[in-house]
């Protein structure tokens, strides 16, 4: 949207270290970039921007915008979501709007650094000693502005998050509930089947930082769900010749792995509890319906509904997408 942002910028610093792993990550296809190291540098940190509303001691409501967004984009919506009775945050993904440029981007650095903010916020925290985990929170005293970091960009899988040794099942109470935009929607499904499988009895193996959620409560995936394997291609685009607010890198990193996601992300969203919503653009959308239509009917507790303006649903038509949505919301 190109309207005046409504609400200051604040920033919080992560830091990745080195986890090492039990088993292989998924193998890349010819269409994925050739295979880097699985894991951040371990002395980068990485500043996030983000907007925030509503009362601080309210659930928490995190807002994932799409590729080439920002929080810009959800900043219309956060007063009338707060309104909603939750403590709504906004944070700009790795590489847009005013957060850091790693040259390092993948949906699995993404959702590690969601957890990464959540757990640096203290967003109903969860216990757990960091050291375990491979991810560490660094609280950020003022908003200077964060420097890009140094050239030399490079696409990179990330950490393998199916992978990482956690403790015992979390046992505090509170959870969050998450809507993501296309981009922010992948990176919402694979937190939302991570904070579930470091609960799970069966799991112990992915990472959930200290302050981290327990869980997510609801979940609301805006016109895109995980790729699925075999599903729709993203061919890379070329470089444009005029700026953009994000590190371009990333644009066809994130596509690669769309186009050959690992198998397990499908499998993993599948079988996530928590409540379900699936906003779908309809006919004039640029994504795949039937896929939408298929995940919220494959979905344990799946829902959907259809606001026909495309791919862009909270911006063409914010009313009735908070009236979808807050009704879902609402306990």
């Amino acid at each position: 949207m190109t309207i005046a942002p409504q609400h200051p910028v604040h920033h919080v610093e992560i830091r990745h270290t080195t986890v090492p792993h039990t088993q292989a990550p998924h193998t890349p296809t010819r269409h994925t970039p050739a295979p880097h190291p699985t894991s951040a540098d371990p002395d980068t940190v990485l500043r996030l921007a983000y907007r925030e509303a509503g009362d601080p001691a309210a659930p928490p409501l995190l807002l994932l915008h799409a590729l080439g967004e920002s929080s810009l984009s959800w900043d219309p919506l956060l007063d009338d979501l707060a309104a909603l009775g939750h403590r709504v945050l906004a944070p700009d993904a790795r590489g847009h709007g005013d957060s850091g440029r790693p040259g390092q981007y993948s949906y699995e650095l993404m959702t590690a650094d969601t957890l990464a903010f959540c757990a640096a916020l203290e967003l109903h925290s969860a216990p757990g000693p960091d050291a375990a985990l491979g991810l560490h929170s660094v609280p950020d005293p003022d908003s200077t502005p964060y420097p890009d970091s140094t050239p030399g960009l490079s696409s990179t899988p990330g950490p393998d998050l199916a992978r990482w040794p956690v403790p015992g099942p979390a046992s505090a109470p509170g959870g969050l509930a998450v809507v993501g935009h296309s981009m922010g929607a992948v990176t919402a499904s694979l937190v939302t089947a991570a904070l579930e499988r470091a609960t799970s009895p069966a799991a112990g193996t992915i990472p959930a930082p200290s302050g981290a959620p327990a869980r997510v409560t609801r979940l609301v995936l805006e016109d895109t769900t995980v790729p699925r394997p075999g599903g729709a291609r993203f061919e890379p685009f070329d470089e444009p010749g005029h700026p953009v607010p994000f590190d371009w890198p990333l644009v066809n990193a994130l596509r690669a792995q769309r186009s050959d996601p690992d198998p397990a992300w499908w499998a993993d969203a599948l079988r996530i509890q928590a409540p379900v919503l699936v906003v779908a653009g309809g006919p004039d959308s640029s994504v795949d319906q039937a896929d939408l239509v298929r995940f919220a009917d494959e979905v344990a507790d799946g829902r959907l509904a259809e606001i026909r303006v495309g791919h862009m649903v909270h911006d063409e038509d914010p009313e009735e997408f908070l009236a979808v949505v807050g009704e879902f919301l609402r306990p």
